[in-house]
């Protein structure tokens, strides 16, 4: 079974259940929670994390400084060109757009619970279980990309090891990449792509 997740993370099952009052035996290791490895070769290891604004930090609209344009175009249109490949020229494109997009610095942003019947450790640990790391970033516009360029390669990689997957459906999810990278090209003022 070809697996992309990196097998040296400890499964949900294999972590200690925070709700548990019982004491561990004495000798036996205490189990390792996974947390997101260095961003800078996540790429590389085609590592599962997906960097995620918080909700508040997501732009209607942004205007951005000329190097910033050059960049986020010049990525956008990659995103493009790599989603017209056949799939395992798509992963290898991606990969290399997400090697071009700088990875996230400084810890994970906190989760404001307000309102929400959960608390900020629960938040945290539903992330953790989903592989999400969530962001508080300066550049929202670089993390927007990123995060769809990451959505695009995982789902792409799940095509590649999925022909099960009915074409037509496989087609449509493909087109709402396509979509969701113009709506980005039109939210940060870099439309046309070609």
């Amino acid at each position: 079974m070809d697996r992309s997740l990196d097998t040296s993370a400890p499964l949900a099952a294999d972590l200690p259940d925070a709700r548990r009052s019982e004491p561990q035996a004495p000798g036996t290791p205490t189990p390792v929670r996974a947390a997101p490895p260095p961003a800078a070769d996540a790429a590389a290891r085609h590592d599962p994390w997906l960097d995620l604004p918080l909700p508040d930090k997501l732009v209607a609209e942004a205007t951005l400084g000329e190097a910033d344009s050059r960049h986020l175009r010049a990525l956008l249109h990659g995103l493009l060109k790599a989603l017209e490949l056949d799939r395992p020229a798509c992963l290898k494109q991606l990969d290399a757009l997400l090697r071009d997009i700088p990875p996230p610095l400084g810890p994970p942003a906190e989760i404001d619970t307000t309102g929400l019947q959960l608390t900020p450790f629960q938040a945290k640990d539903y992330d953790r279980y989903f592989r999400v790391n969530r962001l508080s970033s300066d550049t929202p516009a670089i993390a927007m990309v990123r995060s769809l360029v990451q959505t695009a390669r995982a789902v792409t990689h799940l095509f590649e090891r999925s022909h099960h997957l009915a074409p037509l459906q496989v087609r449509r999810q493909i087109d709402g990449f396509v979509c969701h990278t113009h709506l980005l090209a039109r939210t940060f003022g870099l439309e046309p792509l070609a």
